[in-house]
């Protein structure tokens, strides 16, 4: 780097235009390394205002056609600071002197003067020139001279010689006023130091972000401040304590606190529970069996029974046989004796039915004949819009309305078709589904085809029951799930027919008319009725635990299930969270779209169904300290208390941050301050060892000395070849943390923690960076190459992401081609969001590996918590990580990776598809693309760009063969169910053997995506 030349004897008007130099070289400067300006520097000092404008190197690069800058579409922005006082920590970062005026997070006004003394020696003017210089990095514009007279009463920044080395903001009326006072060696060095370090802590944190938790400390939000409160109390009064905290307290903390209990006030603690034990339907159709049909058979008759229950084949074929030992028994004869599963019937009845006839016919070619499920009277196929969720199942006013789709029972037939395909021998073209336009009352005709002629065929009827969506809400509409059945015909004569509930039927029964139902008068028991969105959450965890012998297992195509109690698990969740948005909107007109978790739990087990219900709930509503029983200390607002960087003096070429406080008992500053110096607080870590902070009272008459200890720092020579990335496994939060851990240690990157969890999980980001001497400005490096960010896992569940984002991390760091790629774009990985939904699906899936789990897609209080995002506080704190990253490195693109189940997304007890998300019954395809987009004129140059990306992506996911295919066989199953029936609710744009959506958007300051909040 070229720095000023330093000459000797230089006048005030030289110095004046050396800092005036350095502001602009500056400006021009992504990377510096301080002082700016010695004796053997390359760049002399300008002597008039034309050398000074020949410091300027315009851009060669070239504005795009019609480009329209941010200043012309400001808009409000969201800001993370919400302290009432700023210090010292924002003076080289926005704030006072440094303003974003049109509103895209960098700032673009310099607000400040540098009050130079005529007299001013060569220390002073490196000094002066040291911060003229990083000011002129940190903004993307500015206007006029930096240089004033003492006469100035602006914001600025005056020099004063003296013999204590410091920096020391005070406010004068509506202006700012910092006092750099020092000299000699000591000066510039100190400088020096504050332009190459500050405000920048441990990696990208800075010490805005510090005070921030400071703050979060001394209103009893965190940990370090309830051990800090709980030490105070404990020295001035004896007692039992117990403190109701943060989940993040560690071992040496707890160690510390003594005697005293520590919870986490989070916890859940059981407030009711009950247990329902159901008839088993096996049983049920057994004793119909003996009670109706067995005492009308004769010796010598032909018996038939047929019939259907929710069981595996395994249970199925035991009844089976018990019937024909029975008939035979009475000296009868049975005949074509059939149980096939209630669940998934016209699947049931092709596979096990008629597969063998038509394999024994040698079919070649087979036609599946399904009748359009609609309401009585109705020919219409009400065909919407599914290209995305409508997320939210409200205020539905239609009793007669069905979910079930027109297409229902074509539904239950997948996937059919693969194994007609497999067993046949034949290829899938020969498989055909037609819609029955018929008069027979049947579900199902099914023809085999050998030579072009019907070979075999018979007919089904499916059995189904109908009920309300939700029994609380029955103008919601109508759902029509699966139910049992047993007939028999003797001598060809039916003497028997009934109809069976299934185990699912019981168990929604028990849901619909005692679970919820007790659970929203706990709620109203609790709040005295008066419901309210911000007295989310109610609850701790409803735990649904539920026994049923049912069929769970998988087809052998692809990762097809049938598994009735998957299906359980989705309406259970979906449904109960539809139940309190509805409650919320009946009773309050508000949504409760966070109660708190629905948690089913389910066990497959043959034998009568048994379902336990648990509710709990937090133990304390928010943080505080009991001293004998009584409460003592609440958690407080974060407005009650403040922390600001005074001063910042320089001691034994060490900084000392003279930190002022508002709202602190001095006694818990004591011991914050006394804690800190024995490395019990985990802010500690943010912070260089030997760092000293001064912790001064409101009014400063009372200061308590901290000392950062030394600590055991890892060095970052981890090669990444050497970590386990678990890449072919699921990988679950333990895991992860453990990566991320390894990561730390990894040269070419920089691992952080954007935010924690409501449950105290933590999140963490890497950013891929680029190599580079001394001091690095971000709004440079921002406003000169794009920014891209990537985020995996927000939806827990859909868990590939993660796997890739460290397998492409990995890839960024060891191959070649990618060696400049920190050069060309800014890169922000985060390999996972939802880390508390992380947690709930990776306990799940430890029993059922390859199920849905779509409880953990939301957060632990069940929250889609990125309408959280761009807050300045949540409860769903996790939020915070996507807004602190995005305020930090102002992404121009995020690609945010999602997934779908790799199966069926089917839910019997709600119309079969989920409402919210009918359009997402079948996968569209293996890899598959949304591009939001705005279609303000003002922002049509936003479109081509997408276009241009999709180009790329579709082109790059060409090249590899195997996702090429199997892109085109999901697709094909997608078309062949869904997409040719009902081409609206299941859209299918394709682009060059992929399908992409494109999603149209006003722009929205309040939308819930960046692209269209920040177009």
């Amino acid at each position: 780097m070229e720095k000023l030349k330093l000459a000797a004897g230089m006048t005030g008007e030289q110095k004046r235009y050396a800092v005036e130099a350095a502001l602009l070289l500056g400006f021009q400067t992504e990377t510096a390394t301080f002082p700016v300006i010695t004796a053997d520097g390359e760049i002399p000092v300008p002597k008039n205002m034309e050398e000074l404008k020949a410091l300027w190197k315009k851009s060669t690069g070239e504005v795009p056609e019609e480009y329209e800058s941010a200043s012309k579409h400001t808009g409000p922005i969201f800001d993370l600071d919400f302290r009432k006082e700023k210090g010292l920590e924002t003076m080289l970062q926005k704030g006072d002197f440094l303003k974003d005026e049109n509103q895209d997070l960098l700032p673009d006004v310099l607000d400040v003067k540098i009050v130079l003394p005529e007299d001013a020696d060569d220390a002073m003017l490196v000094a002066a020139c040291n911060l003229a210089w990083r000011f002129g990095m940190e903004t993307t514009g500015y206007k006029g001279n930096i240089t004033a007279d003492a006469a100035y009463t602006g914001n600025r920044l005056v020099l004063e010689k003296a013999e204590q080395t410091e920096l020391v903001r005070e406010k004068e009326g509506e202006s700012v006023k910092v006092s750099l006072r020092g000299d000699g060696e000591e000066l510039i060095a100190f400088t020096s130091s504050l332009c190459m370090e500050f405000p920048q802590i441990n990696g990208q944190r800075s010490w805005k972000d510090l005070l921030m938790d400071m703050v979060d400390d001394f209103v009893l939000r965190s940990a370090d401040g309830q051990l800090a409160a709980l030490k105070a109390m404990q020295k001035e009064q004896t007692g039992e304590y117990e403190v109701y905290g943060s989940p993040l307290w560690n071992d040496t903390q707890k160690k510390e606190a003594g005697d005293a209990k520590i919870y986490n006030y989070k916890s859940g603690q059981k407030m009711y529970e009950k247990v329902y034990e159901l008839p088993w339907e096996v049983e049920v159709f057994e004793k119909l069996l003996e009670e109706k049909v067995y005492p009308q058979i004769r010796k010598g008759s032909k018996v038939k029974i047929t019939g259907a229950v929710s069981e595996n084949i395994k249970v199925r074929q035991k009844i089976k046989e018990k019937i024909e030992d029975r008939i035979q028994m009475l000296g009868a004869k049975p005949e074509d004796t059939s149980v096939i599963c209630a669940y998934k019937q016209g699947y049931s009845w092709i596979v096990e039915e008629m597969l063998p006839v038509m394999k024994e016919a040698q079919a070649d070619q087979v036609e599946i004949y399904f009748k359009p499920f609609l309401p009585e009277d109705q020919t219409d196929w009400l065909d919407e819009n599914g290209a995305t969720p409508s997320y939210h199942n409200l205020n539905a006013d239609t009793p007669d309305k069905w979910y079930d789709l027109p297409i229902r029972y074509l539904q239950e037939l997948y996937p059919v078709e693969d194994i007609l395909v497999k067993e046949l021998g034949i290829e899938r073209d020969k498989v055909i589904f037609k819609a029955y336009e018929g008069e027979e009352d049947i579900t199902y005709l099914c023809k085999g085809i050998k030579d072009e002629k019907v070979c075999c065929e018979d007919t089904y009827k499916a059995v189904w029951s109908e009920r309300p969506y939700m029994d609380e809400y029955p103008q919601m509409g109508k759902v029509h799930p699966a139910t049992g059945y047993v007939k028999a015909e003797i001598d060809g004569q039916e003497v028997f027919y009934q109809t069976v509930r299934t185990d699912m039927e019981e168990i929604w029964d028990v849901y619909q008319k005692e679970v919820l139902p007790d659970c929203r008068r706990y709620i109203e028991e609790k709040t005295g009725g008066k419901i309210s969105a911000d007295l989310q959450p109610f609850f701790h965890d409803l735990r649904l635990d539920v026994t049923a012998s049912e069929p769970d297992y998988a087809t052998g195509s692809r990762e097809d299930l049938i598994s009735s109690l998957d299906a359980l698990h989705e309406d259970m969740y979906f449904v109960g969270s539809d139940y309190f948005k509805n409650y919320g909107v009946k009773k309050a007109d508000v949504m409760l779209d966070a109660p708190g978790l629905i948690l089913p739990v389910i066990h497959e087990k043959e034998g009568r169904p048994v379902f336990k219900v648990t509710l709990t709930e937090p133990l304390k509503e928010e943080a505080c300290i009991v001293k004998d029983g009584k409460t003592v200390l609440l958690q407080r607002k974060r407005e009650e208390a403040d922390a600001w960087i005074r001063a910042i003096s320089w001691e034994n070429d060490n900084f000392t941050f003279h930190i002022r406080t508002n709202g602190v008992q001095s006694n818990v500053l004591h011991t914050y301050s006394t804690l800190w110096s024995k490395g019990v607080l985990a802010e500690c870590e943010s912070v260089a060892a030997g760092t000293k902070l001064l912790f001064e009272s409101e009014q400063g008459e009372i200061q308590y000395v901290a000392l950062t200890p030394e600590r055991e720092e890892k060095p970052k020579t981890k090669r990444i070849e050497e970590i386990d990335l678990h890449e072919h496994e699921l990988i679950g939060y333990d895991t992860y943390r453990e990566i991320i851990e390894e990561l730390k240690q990894v040269p070419g990157i920089e691992v952080f923690r954007t935010a924690v969890s409501y449950t105290g999980r933590e999140l963490y980001a890497v950013w891929i960076k680029p190599e580079y001497e001394g001091y690095l400005s971000m709004t440079k490096r921002i406003s000169r190459i794009p920014g891209e960010m990537i985020n995996a896992r927000h939806h827990a569940n859909e868990v590939s992401s993660t796997n890739a984002a460290f397998i492409l991390i990995k890839k960024l760091l060891t191959e070649d081609v990618y060696k400049d790629l920190p050069d060309k774009l800014n890169l922000v990985i985060v390999p996972m969001e939802n880390v508390d939904g992380a947690a709930i699906h990776y306990e799940l899936q430890k029993e059922h590996p390859t199920w849905k789990f779509h409880v953990a897609r939301f957060n632990s209080l069940g929250k889609e918590f990125y309408y959280e995002h761009f807050q300045q506080d949540t409860i769903h704190s996790e939020a915070m990580g996507l807004t602190r990253i995005y305020d930090r490195y102002v992404p121009d693109m995020i690609v945010d990776n999602h997934g779908v189940p790799s199966h069926e997304w089917e839910q019997q007890f709600s119309g079969y598809t989920s409402p919210s998300y009918k359009g997402f019954w079948l996968p569209r395809s293996l890899l598959y693309g949304y591009f939001w987009y705005v279609t303000n004129p003002e922002y049509k140059d936003n479109y081509p760009v997408n276009k241009v990306m999709e180009d790329v992506i579709a082109d790059k996911i060409a090249e590899y063969p195997e996702m090429r295919e199997l892109n085109r066989e999901w697709s094909a199953q997608f078309e062949k169910y869904a997409h040719a029936w009902m081409p609206k609710l299941f859209p299918a744009n394709y682009y060059k053997e992929m399908i992409n959506y494109w999603i149209p958007f006003a722009a929205d300051p309040n939308h819930r995506y960046p692209s269209i909040r920040f177009p």
